[in-house]
């Protein structure tokens, strides 16, 4: 895979020449942008936000905040350029993600809880982004079991399909009550269909506590696409 290299700059470099670090790359649904990214937890991070209805677009590693000042930079270049020359002494933060939400824009930061225990004061990052105006989540790996992540990699993968209308309306009308992927395919659906539907928000099922398999109960949805929409990213 290539990286998009039309995709925003990031506001600090992800891999450098030499490091044993991997870097992780993916293409989240909301983007249509193939993205680098520093860690799994992350890559899965954008893979969700990116299926999920309410984030209309995301960027990694958005900007650089000082977070002695509240000011946002670029890149951490510009900041330290605009330290050096204001004889500052600059507090640096880069948020692994900016997500548009219908209210505005919210900065997210995916961690390790085994990372937040040894530095625990990326916990008042949000706080202090708070006095200047912008909203930060912090987002560790509780929120993105394996299962999970698993079956939303599977949808990410799907969301390239477009489900047919008129298949999609049968579709809803055989799930409305409820049934497995094998008694849908001897209906006449494809799995194909059934998962891009499931990638769209079309139908539903249970994606946190088992992986998607021929005996998955699928159902219509009937109002929000809940299975589309774990994160904690609040109401906006």
């Amino acid at each position: 895979m290539r990286v998009d290299f039309k995709s925003a700059p990031t506001a600090r470099r992800i891999q450098k020449r030499g490091q044993q670090k991997k870097a992780h790359y993916t293409t989240p649904g909301a983007t249509g942008r193939l993205m680098q990214l520093e860690s799994r937890l992350e890559a899965s991070a954008a893979i969700v936000m990116g299926l999920d209805p309410r984030v209309a677009d995301i960027r990694s590693q958005p900007v650089c905040f000082d977070l002695a000042t509240g000011r946002a930079y670029p890149s951490k270049e510009h900041l330290r350029l605009a330290a050096a020359e204001n004889g500052n002494r600059p507090v640096e933060y880069t948020p692994d993600f900016k997500a548009s939400l219908p209210k505005g824009p919210v900065f997210i930061e995916v961690k390790h809880s085994a990372l937040i225990e040894m530095n625990p004061k990326i916990l008042g990052y949000p706080g202090v982004l708070a006095r200047y105006g912008h909203r930060l989540i912090i987002i560790d790996d509780s929120c993105l079991p394996e299962t999970f992540v698993r079956n939303m990699r599977l949808l990410n993968i799907s969301k390239s399909a477009v489900p047919k209308g008129p298949d999609t309306a049968k579709l809803r009308k055989d799930t409305d009550t409820g049934a497995n992927i094998t008694d849908l395919v001897k209906k006449g659906h494809s799995q194909r269909n059934i998962l891009a539907a499931l990638a769209h928000g079309e139908v539903t099922c249970d994606v946190q506590d088992e992986r998607i398999s021929q005996q998955t109960v699928i159902r219509s949805s009937k109002g929000l696409p809940r299975h589309l929409m774990e994160l904690p990213l609040g109401l906006q």
